[in-house]
């Protein structure tokens, strides 16, 4: 990857910050005129650039490629890339868990960082790539897995702060993903891992944990409502 003049287009939300934040990183500047720009990238439905991201259930303008980022995960919170559910079923966690927690599908949930660590590489690549590309995680994970390990999380929190900690409470149990057997389907990945090989980099291998990525979630829920 070499340096490059890059110019985003659409809302400004957590995920672009965090996009703009890893390009300025590798190296990139970021530009507010499009002339001057080496290449153009679009957020947002109906995104038209060299380069358009979109959430996976909506549309895109004309574009060189396209990625279709599904079940985005952003610890801060995001209102137009996906599914609200994993974000209220921290705030039913934390407020006591009465009554019952909204369903919601299977998902492939991705850490924002890991998803602009490969939307950096593919804009910044000299070997670009074209078409339509799927971006999410490996692992399909469940409503019950996650509130599970939130629960888990959450409790070893309140027990550090009360002091009320055991030996049980401590130890815990390893995450649920490792003997879940969860059957759903996922969005092809092959593309995007083939995209990233040919851009130098390793592929598609997300590295968050999904521990990090609730226990992240948790504690800008908690600063939203102190």
């Amino acid at each position: 990857m070499i340096p490059k003049n890059v110019h985003i287009s659409g809302m400004v939300d957590a995920f672009r910050l965090v996009l703009e934040d890893r390009l300025v990183r590798a190296g990139a500047s970021i530009t507010d005129e499009p002339n001057t720009a080496d290449i153009t990238v679009s957020m947002g439905e109906d995104s038209s650039s060299e380069i358009a991201i979109v959430a996976g259930n909506s549309h895109q303008g004309e574009a060189d490629l396209v990625v279709r980022v599904h079940d985005l995960l952003v610890p801060e919170g995001t209102h137009s890339w996906g599914s609200q559910a994993i974000y209220q079923w921290a705030d039913w966690v934390m407020n006591g868990a009465d009554g019952e927690p909204i369903y919601d599908d299977p998902r492939h949930w991705v850490h924002v960082r890991d998803a602009t660590d490969a939307l950096a590489i593919l804009i910044l690549s000299e070997n670009t790539t074209s078409g339509i590309i799927d971006l999410c995680g490996r692992r399909p994970w469940t409503r019950e897995s996650i509130i599970t390990e939130m629960s888990l999380l959450w409790g070893r929190f309140t027990d550090a702060v009360q002091h009320t900690h055991t030996v049980s409470s401590l130890t815990g149990s390893n995450s649920p993903v490792s003997s879940e057997a969860t059957q759903t389907t996922r969005p092809d990945l092959g593309p995007l891992h083939e995209a990233l090989l040919r851009a130098g980099g390793d592929g598609w291998r997300p590295v968050v944990p999904m521990r990090v990525s609730l226990m992240e979630i948790l504690a800008h829920r908690g600063e939203d409502s102190a």
